[in-house]
């Protein structure tokens, strides 16, 4: 790390560390006490370590059957709605009580909360109030079934996530992934869990779990910060652990909807505004989009990291599709397309459980594909043939064209209504609602064992209690993800000091999350959210290292109107050319939803930029790919937070006073720094791999054949971490004589492979083990013994010594070479050596079998009589005797070899016919405990 991050005075170090620990402490603390009232109020349970599947299987047969067409048909239907009134009359109690929908979506963009310290409360009072009606056997008419009652809630405050008000600011998907620690990802998956549970929520739309392997940085069909990364394996060992962090957050009680399925990280465009398409192959989408998905369908041991639903997206597919035209309907559409993803064996064993649910189907790309002049909505077709594309769950949201909610009530009633009547008329479309309704029953039997309103509604008053206490986790989160791009970390320019101006540009985007009286338009990112930060930590009340006056903070849209060289309300040109510091603090590239988001670039094109003389500094609070090699290298420092929300502001404040070491490494592709994750995901070619001996114990005797078993790793990659699984690891083995044995490969898992050798020769050996680039390893050095030689013992007469003659020696008459008959065949020198195994072995071999399984016959006694065991009895002894004859006549098997015996000539024969009895009594055993059975 570079002088200015390490050479910080070592107590400023201590008081950070123990700083951070406290806050852990208290932060766990918290989490804990919350866990603890949630325990207390709730009945808590694990999602997955349910009854017995048949079990269960039969209480979704049994509860289905008693259902009426109108209450099967509305469990389909996943409803927003705008207010937060669910008594009796309203619109949302007509669609519960009247015509049974399954579940409710929340949004504060229909005002169903408003997000202000008492949101807790107000969600957990909106959730019993529409379980209420749901439950209310007597006014429905019918069965007992509770709601899913669905959210957004993806990390990093708006637009993302919905419930911002009284909860903890959670990290974002990229940010948790720059971390590299499952761990991290799965205690977010706590507190996510912990917090929605105590609201209510028991659906949560997420994770993400998209790859974005091809970083767009012009901005078109950017996803950015709402994916784990850009390397699929990752993405997908980190959607695992947040998924199992929300199940045992929640205990049990809420579901996880990976997205967007088979993914959307490789689009061409964001299917906001119109359908977008993934131009790759099947194979391609199993290597890459499909490999997340595949890892949250599959338990592999831990069955609280398989996620409960998958959504699926409005994204064509050329690869699963074929040639994609402008009609070419989406996947979400595509029964075809979706079931050939859907049969892959990968998906076969969860789909049978497992809830495919759409996206919106009122998005505005979803509305150009059925009409792209956008004259008409044809809901009705809009939802058959989602539903028969395998969407279980049908998400009915913005369900009209002009986002008018009488509209969108009247379609959603109208959609209902046709939906019963196909089932009463169309026994096809029966069955598959049967289908999916089974599925909907089955996960909400998961959630809620007994349908009783009791088990269903949650404490309100104790939500604002659990809520927004893990602070402490999102701290940690941001230390360990804050990443330095640029410089290198030995030119990083030192901290500013007191006396120097400080010239802060923020792209501050004012919205609007509702538009009653009570939704005010706020920036998600303030203007001065870096200078309060600054000022908090180093300011007057902090350490005092600067004054409030020599910082200034202005808006994106004012750099880009100096640059443009229209009005502004201050004088930009002379706040530039005072400034010592000049900070850009960055989020997305995105000029529909930030219009003056290219700021920073053209501030860095102007020829204007390179006059001032003031460091200039990027602060990068989402994706860190927008800017292109030129401009960065016009950068004194570059720091990437991933994140907007408090925390993270913060940290990236600490890192740039020096006070905070950056710790995190970019989750995906960074082209204008030449970052990519194939070189940062393989093997450090500085490392020096551990390899160990596992089998034999080292210092063992060896001689040949020996089995070597060996362990090589942790393999690290260059960010430091254990190596992804898969990558191979070469085991090679080199003789001291120069003998060439090949090379043994295996695959790593969690960063260490196995390998066994076999070495059938004697000699000295070292082992050693390389993975990629990284060639050096610890090394294992064996010395095998050659077996011991025998003298031969047919003539203990000592021989004299011939003498030489001075004659020259005569050419030898070559002699016919003896052809080994069978039982003497490779036979070592020795006791034994040169003896034949002749007719009259074989003889005795088989009269010794005779004699045993005689012997056994006469010891059945009465069950003589049982011609079965009979038989048996003397097919195993003849087997067991003439196989231990083969064994010994292949030498095998050769008593007289093991230096236990007698040196004498009977020996032999005497351990063949033995071994021969012994090979047709083993049998006995199993006749005997047949003849029990």
């Amino acid at each position: 790390m570079s002088n200015r991050f390490l050479s910080k005075d070592r107590k400023i170090g201590q008081r950070r560390d123990t700083a951070q620990g406290l806050a852990r402490l208290t932060s766990l603390a918290r989490l804990a006490r919350s866990l603890a009232i949630l325990i207390l109020l709730l009945p808590v349970r694990t999602v997955h370590a349910q009854e017995g599947t048949t079990d269960l299987d039969n209480r979704v047969q049994a509860l289905l059957s008693t259902m009426s067409a109108e209450e099967r048909v509305g469990q389909l239907f996943l409803v927003a709605f705008v207010g937060n009134d669910p008594s009796p009359g309203t619109d949302i109690a007509r669609l519960i009580r009247q015509d049974h929908v399954g579940g409710v979506v929340l949004l504060a963009a229909n005002s169903n909360f408003y997000n202000d310290g008492d949101t807790p409360r107000q969600v957990a009072q909106l959730a019993n109030g529409l379980q209420a009606l749901a439950m209310d056997q007597v006014a429905a008419g019918g069965v007992q079934v509770p709601l899913f009652v669905a959210v957004d809630h993806e990390g990093d405050g708006y637009p993302y996530t919905r419930i911002t008000g009284g909860t903890t600011p959670l990290p974002n998907a990229m940010a948790i992934g720059a971390t590299w620690r499952t761990d991290q990802a799965r205690a977010v998956g706590q507190i996510t869990g912990l917090e929605l549970a105590a609201m209510g929520i028991n659906l949560l739309l997420g994770p993400s779990v998209d790859v974005l392997n091809n970083p767009r940085s012009s901005g078109q069909g950017d996803i950015g910060t709402r994916t784990f990364g850009g390397d699929p394996w990752w993405v997908g060992q980190m959607g695992r652990a947040y998924i199992e962090g929300v199940h045992q957050g929640s205990g049990g009680r809420v579901a996880t909807v990976a997205k967007h399925f088979p993914g959307h990280g490789g689009s061409d465009r964001l299917p906001d505004e119109e359908v977008a398409t993934v131009d790759k192959s099947l194979e391609q989408l199993r290597q890459v989009e499909l490999v997340p998905f595949v890892a949250v369908a599959n338990a592999d041991g831990t069955p609280d990291s398989v996620t409960d639903a998958v959504m699926s997206s409005h994204i064509r597919y050329r690869g699963v599709q074929g040639d994609i035209r402008q009609f070419t309907a989406p996947i979400s559409f595509d029964p075809e397309g979706m079931g050939a993803i859907l049969s892959l064996e990968e998906f076969s064993e969860w789909r049978r459980t497992g809830l495919m649910v759409s996206d919106s189907l009122g998005v505005p790309a979803v509305r150009r594909y059925f009409d792209p002049t956008l004259a008409t909505f044809p809901h009705r077709r809009i939802a058959k043939e989602a539903f028969l594309a395998g969407n279980d769950l049908l998400i009915l949201s913005q369900f009209d064209l002009e986002n008018v909610w009488t509209d969108q009530f009247r379609n959603i009633r109208d959609t209902v209504a046709f939906f019963r009547e196909e089932y009463r008329s169309n026994p096809a479309f029966a069955a598959r609602v049967d289908e999916a309704v089974g599925r909907i029953l089955r996960l909400k039997l998961q959630l809620y064992p007994e349908f009783t309103l009791e088990a269903v509604r949650v404490p309100a008053e104790a939500a604002p209690q659990v809520c927004g206490l893990g602070t402490g986790v999102t701290q940690q989160v941001a230390g360990q993800a804050l990443t330095l791009l640029y410089p290198d970390a030995n030119a990083v320019p030192a901290p500013p000091s007191r006396g120097e101006k400080i010239l802060v540009f923020t792209d501050a985007r004012p919205v609007q999350e509702c538009f009653t009286e009570q939704c005010q338009p706020f920036s998600p990112l303030s203007q001065t959210a870096v200078e309060e930060a600054i000022l908090r930590v180093y300011g007057p009340e902090g350490t005092e290292q600067i004054d409030a006056e020599d910082i200034t903070s202005l808006p994106f849209g004012q750099l880009k109107k100096f640059l443009a060289g229209q009005e502004v309300e201050v004088d930009v040109g002379l706040l530039l050319e005072e400034a010592d510091w000049i900070l850009f603090v960055q989020q997305d590239l995105n000029p529909v939803k930030g219009p003056n988001s290219d700021a920073v670039k053209l501030f860095l094109n102007d020829s204007r930029s390179a006059s001032y003389g003031a460091r200039l500094v990027v602060l990068a609070l989402n994706a860190p790919y927008y800017l292109d090699t030129t401009e960065i290298s016009k950068l004194s420092l570059y720091l990437a937070a991933y994140s907007k929300v408090d925390p993270f502001v913060e940290a990236v404040v600490r890192t740039l006073f020096g006070e905070l070491a950056p710790q995190g490494a970019s989750p995906v592709n960074i082209p204008g720094i030449n970052y990519t994750l194939d070189r940062q995901l393989a093997p450090d070619p500085d490392q020096t791999i551990p390899l160990r001996q596992l089998e034999p114990v080292a210092g063992t005797g060896l001689q040949p054949p020996v089995r070597i078993q060996l362990q090589a790793g942790p393999v690290l990659d260059r960010n430091g971490h254990r190596i992804r699984d898969g990558v191979p690891i070469t085991f090679y083995v080199e003789e001291a004589a120069g003998g060439y044995l090949p090379p043994v490969s295996s695959g790593t898992v969690d960063g260490v492979a196995e390998a066994t050798i076999f070495l059938t020769t004697s000699g000295q050996f070292q082992l050693r083990a390389e993975s990629g680039e990284a060639r050096r390893s610890q090394t294992v050095d064996l010395t095998v013994q050659a077996l011991p030689t025998a003298t031969a013992t047919a003539s203990r007469t000592p021989q004299p010594t011939p003498t030489q003659s001075p004659t020259p020696t005569p050419i030898p008459t070559p002699q016919p070479t003896p052809v080994p008959t069978l039982g003497n065949q490779g036979a070592p020198p020795g006791r034994g050596a040169g003896r034949r195994v002749a007719g009259t072995d074989l003889a005795l071999a088989a009269g010794a079998t005779f004699l045993v399984a005689l012997t056994g016959l006469l010891m059945l006694g009465n069950r003589r009589r049982q011609r079965v065991i009979v038989v048996r009895w003397l097919s195993l002894a003849v087997i067991g005797g003439m196989l231990a004859y083969l064994f010994y006549a292949l030498h095998v098997l050769r008593p007289e070899t093991w230096g236990i015996l007698p040196d004498a000539a009977w020996v032999p024969r005497t351990a063949m016919i033995a071994l021969v009895m012994l090979g047709a009594l083993l049998p006995w055993a199993v006749v005997m405990a047949t003849a029990r059975e």
